[in-house]
């Protein structure tokens, strides 16, 4: 008897020890986010402190942005914000000039790409704005662009709303930009919506062939034909091959003195209208020929042509410096040999892609040249760095020529994977050489390597970040131009680390931004980590 007692009283006081546990956890939880909101609230209040400095049509997209960032937590104040926004642009002035309404129509296709996945009332009435008075062709453009840009944000999440927005944009104008980032996804979840779009697409194709749409469409049908070796999903050969038909329309329109550029220009699909449009294909084939025996035909055009028809493909990094050796044309044997090293780089043959690049004359190096030496140098050191060869990894950074050093070591640092080794010793060391060697370059814009080596600081050296984050701000402060805010949120990933630092001394640096839009910018990226950290809070 004394014993059951004894489990009943053990049972019980088990239970009493969860429960007192278990409420300071729910109190904490709660305070945490609290404070969290508190915290976001104070930079909210800054940013619209930073509105009163900015014109009116850019007052209207940082409303909508604390309206997207708020959506979710504050739905109530978030629509005010984005209602706002909207009937700023939906006021004409009184004699609105040409450039005024040029403002306008793009400030409103910055508040499309942004509300369309919000609420589609609201968008609706940015529709009516990009359609009112004589919209030009462009406009259209523009309305078309930004509702594939907000097709883009939703499609991983609802297919089909994004589907009808592509729909919509398609009704719209012709979009000039890239519709890959939004087919390659949709075919991966849903391959009949993707087929129904890239149908709309096609018909807009057949009205104005020349156009950007086509080149798009030419990278969702044919991915490897075009350069991308991703392994990504395609349209059924039905509507490749109305897609190829339009190609030889094109070809077929233009006057004999014309063709070669459509001809080098669809080379890469030959072989695909080969085996899709046989009947089609000697058509194509006397444009070939009549090309190649042109002594007109500039170099690189005729270069394009020939590659795509020998027998023996280029395929190696041998057969690009065979070719290089034999061309006569200082441009074309400059192509080959950028190519024969991209392809050593494309098989982690990190070293051999660096010295075809040093072995490369002067002359002809050019800008490409640059950025390919540090980048390639800061992707070796990552891959030595992986599998502990230390050594390798130095030497490779170490050689880079000292005006890109700074930047071969920040991008090692920006770019290494989280758990890439347990190592610290060569980061540290690499880290502090990145930061001497930006103190003392002449590199232009040196407050985005700043702001990328910052986590990293964090995370290694956090006594050093202050200094780190003064000398962004520092370099910041010397550029002159105004930066536009837009519906590119390209400046998030400096939200996190800065979350990690003294509240109030990320407060006071911001606040010594000069350029208000790029102020806002950074509040904005900082508004963004708080409130993911808030929910956060309310999860755990």
């Amino acid at each position: 008897m004394n014993s059951e007692l004894y489990r009943c009283w053990f049972v019980l006081l088990a239970l009493l020890i969860t429960l007192s546990l278990a409420a300071p956890s729910a109190s904490a939880q709660k305070e945490g986010r609290e404070l969290w909101q508190i915290r976001a609230q104070n930079i909210t209040n800054d940013l619209l402190k930073d509105a009163a400095d900015l014109n009116s049509m850019q007052r209207a997209v940082l409303w909508v942005k604390l309206g997207q960032h708020w959506w979710r937590e504050d739905p109530k104040r978030a629509r005010t914000w984005v209602t706002s926004a909207i009937e700023v642009v939906e006021q004409v002035p009184n004699k609105e000039t040409p450039a005024e309404r040029q403002e306008r129509m793009e400030t409103a296709r910055v508040l499309l790409t942004i509300v369309t996945p919000l609420d589609q009332k609201l968008s609706k009435r940015l529709l009516t704005v990009l359609a009112s008075g004589k919209s030009t062709d462009d406009e259209r453009s523009g309305a078309a662009n930004a509702l594939i840009d907000a097709a883009v944000a939703v499609v991983e999440d609802d297919p089909k709303r994004a589907a009808e927005l592509g729909a919509l944009a398609f009704r719209t104008g012709q979009p000039n930009n890239s519709i890959r980032e939004l087919l390659f996804p949709l075919r991966a979840r849903d391959p009949k919506l993707a087929d129904s779009l890239f149908v709309q697409a096609l018909a807009l194709v057949r009205q104005e062939p020349q156009s950007r749409l086509l080149n798009s469409l030419l990278y969702v049908a044919f991915p490897a034909q075009r350069g991308i070796t991703d392994d990504v999903p395609v349209p059924p050969d039905s509507l490749r091959m109305e897609l190829l038909q339009v190609l030889v329309d094109l070809l077929n329109s233009k006057p004999p003195g014309d063709k070669c550029g459509v001809v080098a220009w669809i080379s890469s699909c030959f072989s695909e209208i080969e085996r899709l449009l046989p009947k089609q294909w000697p058509v194509v084939r006397a444009a070939i020929n009549q090309c190649q025996s042109s002594p007109s035909l500039d170099q690189l055009t005729q270069r394009h042509i020939d590659e795509a028809t020998r027998t023996q493909p280029l395929d190696t990094v041998e057969s690009f410096l065979k070719a290089a050796a034999d061309a006569k044309d200082t441009e074309v044997r400059t192509d080959y040999q950028y190519r024969a090293a991209n392809m050593a780089m494309e098989h982690k043959d990190y070293e051999r892609a660096l010295k075809l690049l040093d072995d490369m004359p002067e002359e002809v190096r050019g800008e490409s040249w640059d950025s390919y030496r540090w980048q390639w140098a800061a992707d070796g050191a990552i891959e030595h760095y992986k599998n502990s060869r230390f050594g390798e990894m130095n030497r490779m950074l170490d050689a880079v020529p000292s005006d890109f050093q700074p930047l071969a070591k920040t991008a090692f640092i920006q770019w290494l994977p989280e758990q890439a080794g347990s190592e610290t010793a060569p980061i540290i060391q690499i880290l502090n050489d990145a930061l001497k060697g930006l103190r003392r370059s002449n590199l232009p814009e040196k407050y985005n390597w700043y702001f990328g080596l910052l986590r990293s600081t964090i995370k290694y050296q956090p006594a050093d970040a202050n200094a780190v984050l003064k000398d962004a701000i520092a370099s910041l402060n010397q550029v002159k131009d105004e930066w536009p805010l837009d519906a590119t949120d390209y400046t998030r990933y400096i939200g996190p680390p800065l979350l990690e630092m003294d509240e109030f001394v990320v407060k006071d640096a911001l606040a010594s931004v000069t350029l208000v839009p790029m102020r806002a910018k950074l509040r904005l990226s900082l508004l963004h980590a708080t409130l993911q950290r808030m929910r956060k809070a309310s999860q755990n």
